[in-house]
């Protein structure tokens, strides 16, 4: 396929491989468990220069022999980059919550049906609905990105090294 198609959510419906779904504006009990988990994930996910910075901190702990500080840090970092590897995005982790498939149980949670949605859109869809739909789904998540964002800008004009 040559161009992605474009998904207006507002409709409340699309198709995509054949397939239909359609996006809720509720969550059952299990879904709603999962959405806090994303919602972290998706809220704190560390940047390339959050990860660059606590690199640099493990280093200057090593430097000043407190290698256990030092330990626990890398230890972190290496967490956060094995557990990218075993997940999709937290943004449509997120959306995959809210649309469901035509016959869908809405009452449970299904972390392998969650992926093949994931993989059927990714063939065919444009992500930024998506990442749109997810930012909207997480209050506070925009002007945290803004703060993050504007002073890491300032920081790394500061910092000449």
């Amino acid at each position: 396929m040559d161009t992605l198609r474009v998904i207006d959510f507002s409709q409340k419906h699309f198709e995509c491989g054949g397939r239909k779904f359609y996006v809720k504006d509720s969550l059952s009990f299990a879904r709603y468990r999962e959405l806090q988990k994303i919602n972290l994930e998706f809220g704190y996910s560390a940047t390339f220069h959050d990860v660059f910075k606590h690199i640099r901190e493990a280093w200057d702990l090593l430097n000043s022999t407190k290698l256990g500080e030092a330990a626990v840090i890398l230890h972190n970092i290496m967490y956060g980059v094995v557990s990218l590897e075993d997940k999709d995005d937290p943004a449509l982790r997120l959306c995959a919550l809210f649309i469901d498939e035509e016959g869908e149980d809405v009452t449970l949670y299904d972390e392998g049906l969650m992926r093949e949605k994931i993989e059927c859109w990714s063939k065919e869809l444009d992500i930024s609905p998506f990442f749109q739909l997810a930012v909207s789904l997480t209050p506070g998540w925009m002007p945290a990105y803004k703060l993050v964002t504007q002073s890491s800008l300032k920081e790394e004009v500061k910092e000449p090294e």
